[in-house]
């Protein structure tokens, strides 16, 4: 953590005391909520996702994961039986764990394809169409989209807390592995309401986590991730695969990856965790049975479809909504920020996709661009299609997650329902 001097007068006004910290605090643009503890002073950023403190809320502790690691930090949390909303930063991705008494109540993400929803349909629970359904249903309802989703019979009850354990499980595992981030545990408010299920015991996931890093560790050096194309050998399958009752897993994985497939389509039709299917796939990698699609990075653009283009020209006029209501209100500085940083963050799914592309000045991707790193894309077997649809549908709620919080609720629903209008024209 770098050590900047700043002055702040008997006025209030803040300002860098050289040019060392003034040219280090130009990398950090924004609004900061400040915080005071007798002689010390603590600043967050405020970048309109809820990260910050909340009404109630105190700050209690923060600091650098370079310095104290998220496994440690947790570990001491829950010896402590501490509870509090804990938030960790890294890049434009956020975490948020909930503690009750030291374990683990929940764990969010800011990041779409990492809610519940966007978890289930990864997971083969539900598909695209009962998502949209139930989703539409709970912003009408203003129920939570599980309820939902039990309500419409999409899920039934024991599919769905089980979902949401493995989900709790990938998100702390992941985030355990932050060595680049900060952390900020805020006291919750006395009559703060945490979610009506048990919590999971903060021992079990820490040892959990060290299983799955030391694992992922060895699986990262034959499948980079989760997007990575898997295609079948001309190698026979061996009798023992075929019975041995342990390898379950690896013959249907095998039977999931049939020609060619991503690490997330075999998640996907096992239905089960990006992290289970890395695994068997590894497994299978070594046996010989499949082999890693290697991506040609200097791929020519992919020719876009007439389909594939009217798509994207409806996506970028919803970006141009969304871009046009934010400057209206005054909150484009803070907005953008966040953009910017999810466009370069490498640890969304489809970070390939937007390298080195940056909205232009009415808030729309250019399509030129998209199609130039499309190429490389298709080139390694991925669908085009999908791959822009689920890229932008994540790029687009992300916008939508930012508007939530720095616009007034009448502005963040009007900005909703012109989206939505819009992306109907895709229906």
């Amino acid at each position: 953590m770098a050590k900047w001097n700043v002055v702040i007068d008997q006025a209030g006004n803040v300002s860098a005391a050289d040019a060392e910290t003034r040219a280090a605090l130009a990398r950090a643009p924004g609004r900061y909520r400040t915080h005071l503890a007798g002689g010390l002073v603590v600043m967050t950023l405020d970048e309109g996702t809820g990260a910050v403190a909340r009404e109630g809320e105190v700050l209690a502790l923060c600091g650098d994961a370079a310095t104290i690691p998220p496994l440690t930090l947790m570990n001491l949390l829950g010896q402590n039986r501490e509870t509090g909303r804990l938030v960790l930063k890294q890049g434009s991705t956020e975490r948020v764990v909930l503690l009750l008494k030291g374990d683990v109540a929940s764990v969010g993400s800011n990041l779409p394809r990492d809610r519940l929803g966007a978890f289930l349909v990864r997971m083969g629970k539900i598909d695209n169409a009962a998502l949209e359904g139930a989703q539409l249903e709970a912003e009408r309802t203003n129920k939570r989209i599980g309820q939902t989703l039990l309500s419409r019979g999409a899920i039934d009850a024991h599919e769905l807390w089980s979902a949401i354990q493995e989900q709790i499980t990938e998100l702390f595992s992941d985030v355990m592995q932050w060595n680049e981030a900060s952390f900020a545990l805020y006291r919750v408010s006395p009559v703060y309401k945490f979610p009506s299920t048990p919590p999971l015991s903060m021992q079990g996931l820490l040892l959990e986590a060290v299983r799955r890093a030391d694992e992922m560790s060895v699986y990262r050096e034959r499948i980079p991730s989760a997007t990575a194309r898997v295609r079948r050998t001309d190698r026979p399958i061996p009798d023992g695969l075929q019975s041995d009752e342990e390898a379950a897993l690896y013959r249907r994985a095998l039977q999931a990856v049939g020609t060619e497939a991503s690490i997330a389509d075999v998640a996907r039709a096992l239905q089960v965790a990006e992290f289970d299917a890395t695994r068997a796939c590894y497994g299978l990698v070594k046996r010989g049975l499949i082999e890693i699609v290697k991506v040609d990075a200097d791929a020519p653009a992919h020719p876009l479809s007439l389909q594939n283009r009217h798509r994207l020209e409806i996506y970028n006029q919803a970006l141009r909504e969304i871009h046009a209501e934010v400057v209206r209100v005054d909150a484009f500085e803070r907005f953008v920020v966040g953009v910017r940083k999810f466009l370069v963050d490498p640890a969304h799914a489809f970070a390939p996709l937007f390298r080195g592309v940056t909205p232009d000045a009415t808030g729309a991707m250019p399509i030129d661009a998209i199609a130039k790193n499309l190429g490389a894309l298709v080139a390694a077997g991925h669908d085009p299609s999908a791959v822009l649809h689920e890229a932008f549908n994540e790029l687009t709620f992300f916008m939508l997650f930012q508007c939530s919080e720095l616009l007034d609720p009448e502005s963040d629903d009007r900005v909703g329902r012109r989206v939505r209008d819009i992306h109907a024209a895709m229906q």
